[in-house]
C-alpha cells in the first residue's frame, strides 16, 4: 500500500510540482522542464479539474480524489492518491506535460495497475515488469542524470518497483501482504475482543479461530456462500445479474433511433419482426453485476443532472468485448404480439450508446495507460444483452493538447473525447461487500 500509493506518488508529485530539494547555485528550477505543475495558476486549475472529475467517478470506486491544490496536505488518503495518480493523471497531464515525460510516466501507470490487481494473469506479469524496469532506468536518465546534487531523487521506493512483479510471482499479488490486508485484519480482530481483563489471551484465541475458519473455507469453499436477499421488486436474471428498480409505470414507445437499433439486434439473431413494428418497452433503471457494482442509466441520471443534483455517473460500462458504452435504459422483451411483434423472444436487454474504440496512436504511445474514446450519442445506438456488461467505468473529459486545439478540424476530431478510468485492482476494493443501495432508489420511477 505505502509503496505505490504514498511513497511513489509523493516522488511523482514532487517532480511535477518542482518541490524536491535542490541546490539553487547548481540546479536551476528553470532546467526542470518536467515540472509542468510548478506554476501556481496551473496547479490551481489542475486541482479544479480533479475536483470536477469526481462526478464522473461511480460510487463503487469508493472515495474520489479531492482537489489536491487545496487538500493534498490535509489528510489526503492513500486511496485518493491511488486514483489521482494511476487513474486521473494519465489523462489530466496529456495537455500540459511534454510527450517524452508523459510517455515515461505512463510506463509507471501501466505497470502499477497490473501490480494492484487482485488476480494477476501470468501473461501480464512479464510486460508489466519490463515497463517498471524501463521506468526506473529512464528515471535515472531523465531526472537524476548522474548528478550528485540530484542523488536524493533516487529513493528506495524507486528501486522497490523493480521487485514488484517478481515478488508477485513468488508470494502472490501485493494486496495479500500489503498494509490494507494487515490493517484490516488487525482492526477486525481487535474489534472482536470480548474480555477486557485478558485482552491478549482473548485476541490469541480469536486469531486461532479465524485461522481454523480460513482452513475450513479453503477445504470447503461452498461453506462461504451466503444466500443474498434481493431488494423488493428485483428480478434475478441468473449468473449473479440482478435487475433493480426504479421501473417505469407503463410501457412506452421508443424513439426512432432506438427502434432501429432493436430491429437490427433482432434481425442479427434471425428473429423476424414486421418492418412496421413500433417497439413499446418498460424501462428499468439499474442492474447489479456479478462483481457487486450497480449500473445506472441515462434515463434516471440525466433527469437528476437536469435538476442540478450532483450525480456520480455510473452509467458508463465496459462490455465483454472491451468496448465502452453509455447505458440509456434496461428493458425486457416478452410477448410482443400485442404490439405487432413476435412471441419468440424472452430476454433482458440494454439500450446503449457506443463510444468509439480507444485512439490507437494514443494507446500505443502511452503503453495502454490512456484510452481516449469519443462519445457519439444518438448516432451509435445499439442493443446489447445485459450479460455482456462486464464492469462500470468512469469516462472523464480529455482536455486536448495545444496542437490538437489549434487544428482547424478540432471540432470534428477532438470534441466529446473522454478517457477511461477503470476501478483499480478490479476486485481489490470489493472483498466481502457489495455496493450499498439506497432505499429511495428501490421505488418505482415516473414515466
Amino acid at each position: 500500500m505505502h509503496l505505490l500509493t504514498l511513497n511513489v506518488t509523493e516522488l511523482v508529485l514532487g517532480l511535477l510540482r518542482g518541490k524536491l530539494g535542490r541546490l539553487p547555485n547548481s540546479d536551476s528550477l528553470d532546467d526542470w522542464d518536467w515540472a509542468c505543475l510548478r506554476d501556481e495558476e496551473i496547479w490551481q486549475a489542475h486541482g479544479k479539474l480533479v475536483a470536477e472529475a469526481s462526478l464522473y467517478l461511480p460510487g463503487s470506486f469508493d472515495r474520489p480524489p479531492r482537489n489536491p491544490a487545496e487538500k493534498i496536505s490535509s489528510g489526503y488518503k492513500a486511496w485518493e492518491y491511488m486514483y489521482y495518480v494511476y487513474g486521473y493523471l494519465p489523462g489530466l497531464l496529456w495537455a500540459i506535460q511534454k510527450p517524452k515525460y508523459h510517455a515515461h510516466f505512463c510506463k509507471l501507470v501501466s505497470g502499477a495497475r497490473v501490480a494492484l490487481l487482485l488476480e494477476t494473469p501470468v501473461e501480464r506479469r512479464g510486460p508489466a515488469h519490463n515497463l517498471l524496469v524501463e521506468y526506473v532506468e529512464e528515471f535515472e536518465e531523465c531526472f537524476y542524470a548522474r548528478r550528485v546534487d540530484r542523488l536524493h531523487f533516487c529513493r528506495q521506493a524507486l528501486h522497490a518497483l523493480t521487485h514488484l512483479m517478481p515478488e508477485n510471482a513468488r508470494v502472490g499479488p501485493a494486496w495479500l501482504h500489503s498494509q490494507w490486508a494487515l490493517e484490516n485484519a488487525i482492526g477486525n480482530l481487535t474489534a472482536e475482543i470480548g474480555s477486557h481483563s485478558k485482552p491478549y489471551e482473548n485476541l490469541s484465541l480469536r486469531g486461532l479461530r479465524r485461522a481454523q475458519i480460513s482452513a475450513l473455507v479453503a477445504m470447503f469453499p461452498e461453506s462461504l456462500e451466503v444466500p443474498t436477499r434481493l431488494p423488493m421488486g428485483a428480478r434475478d436474471l441468473g449468473d449473479q445479474y440482478v435487475l433493480l428498480h426504479p421501473t417505469a409505470r407503463t410501457a412506452q414507445l421508443v424513439a426512432d433511433g432506438d427502434a432501429r437499433a432493436l430491429h437490427a439486434f433482432l434481425t442479427d439473431r434471425a428473429i423476424q419482426v414486421p418492418p412496421e413494428w413500433r417497439p413499446r418497452v418498460t424501462k428499468w433503471g439499474r442492474l447489479r453485476l456479478p462483481n457487486g457494482q450497480v449500473v445506472r442509466t441515462a434515463w434516471k441520471e440525466c433527469a437528476g443532472e437536469r435538476r442540478g443534483r450532483p450525480v456520480h455517473r455510473a452509467r458508463m460500462v465496459r462490455l465483454a468485448d472491451n468496448r465502452f458504452a453509455e447505458i440509456q435504459y434496461f428493458f425486457g422483451l416478452k410477448k410482443m404480439r400485442d404490439d405487432g411483434g413476435t412471441d419468440e423472444v424472452d430476454m433482458t436487454l440494454a439500450m446503449a450508446s457506443i463510444f468509439t474504440p480507444p485512439d490507437p496512436a494514443i494507446l500505443r504511445d502511452t503503453y495502454g495507460a490512456l484510452m481516449a474514446c469519443r462519445y457519439q450519442g444518438e448516432r451509435s445506438r445499439e442493443v446489447v444483452e445485459v450479460k455482456e456488461i462486464a464492469s462500470v467505468v468512469a469516462m472523464v473529459p480529455l482536455v486536448p493538447r495545444r496542437e490538437e486545439a489549434e487544428d482547424p478540424h478540432a471540432a470534428n476530431l477532438y470534441s466529446h473525447r473522454y478517457f477511461v478510468v477503470d476501478r483499480l485492482g478490479f476486485d481489490m476494493s470489493w472483498i466481502g461487500r457489495e455496493e450499498t443501495l439506497r432505499d429511495e432508489e428501490d421505488s418505482d420511477g415516473e414515466d
